[in-house]
């Protein structure tokens, strides 16, 4: 398309979302698609004429339906003011003039709204984080400390819709070692999440759940913490637990493999 001058945009996106939702699960799907696609228009066009618009309409509204995710919606209208008001402007934006323009306008205020986001955390927390940073120093045994079966890793920084890939990042450096019982996500250099980074907690947190590993996060921040309470992220037996600090993780994760594999004294 760039050879020719065009850009790249979201022109498939309907169909798309259609064939994940149908069982897709490879990119071998969208090539048959392709090819379908360009039988239909080689070959059963002149018979394709006759199929009433009608018919097509009713298609493209179970699909739109399909794809509007109310649940999703109605889910992140519980996020804070600001991503609220990005929602529906993007929505807005999206119905009434076009996908591309929502994606342009949504990005950039985005952007302008994390700036704000991390001013004012910085005004807040700054003393507080920058004495957790000075105590950091003593934690580089980490893993030397970890029981078997439990891993961690720490977020540094915000958790926004700029950084989210890190935690995917996270979760394919387990596919080839295995999952472990327990794992331990350190939040204490947190400062901010957004709706966007609570969406991906939940899809990893999803993943991990599948695997039968226990998530738990240790030392959240106040606004990550009323974000989370808010976007009604609680704990859960056996997917989710919150802890005050590391040590307290460590804790935990000992009690719940103790209770996964009791000890059977003779």
């Amino acid at each position: 398309s760039a050879l020719f001058g065009g850009l790249p945009a979201t022109g498939a996106i309907a169909r798309t979302a259609t064939n994940v939702r149908a069982g897709a699960r490879s990119p071998i799907s969208g090539m048959a698609h392709a090819l379908f696609v360009l039988i239909f228009m080689l070959a059963l066009s002149p018979i394709m004429s006759y199929v009433p618009l009608a018919a097509l309409a009713a298609v493209l509204v179970i699909v739109a339906w399909g794809m509007s995710e109310i649940e999703r919606f109605r889910h992140l209208m519980r996020a804070p003011l600001g991503d609220r008001g990005l929602l529906l402007l993007t929505f807005l934006l999206t119905v009434m003039v076009d996908l591309t323009v929502a994606i342009e306008v949504g990005l950039v205020v985005a952007a302008f709204l994390f700036m704000h986001r991390m001013a004012t955390t910085v005004e807040v927390e700054g003393h507080t984080l920058a004495d957790e940073i000075e105590q950091s120093g003593d934690e580089v045994d980490m893993r030397s400390r970890l029981p078997a079966g439990v891993e961690a890793f720490r977020i540094i920084g915000p958790l926004f819709f700029g950084a989210t890939s890190h935690l995917e990042d996270a979760l394919r450096s387990f596919r080839d070692t295995g999952y472990p019982k327990v794992f331990i996500l350190r939040t204490r250099l947190m400062p901010l999440i957004d709706a966007s980074g609570v969406n991906t907690l939940e899809v990893f947190m999803a993943q991990l759940r599948k695997a039968g590993t226990l998530l738990i996060l240790s030392g959240l921040q106040p606004q990550p913490r009323q974000v989370l309470e808010r976007m009604g992220f609680a704990e859960r037996e056996g997917e989710l637990l919150l802890a005050r600090d590391f040590e307290h993780a460590i804790e935990l994760a000992e009690i719940h493999l103790e209770h996964a594999h009791p000890t059977v004294v003779a």
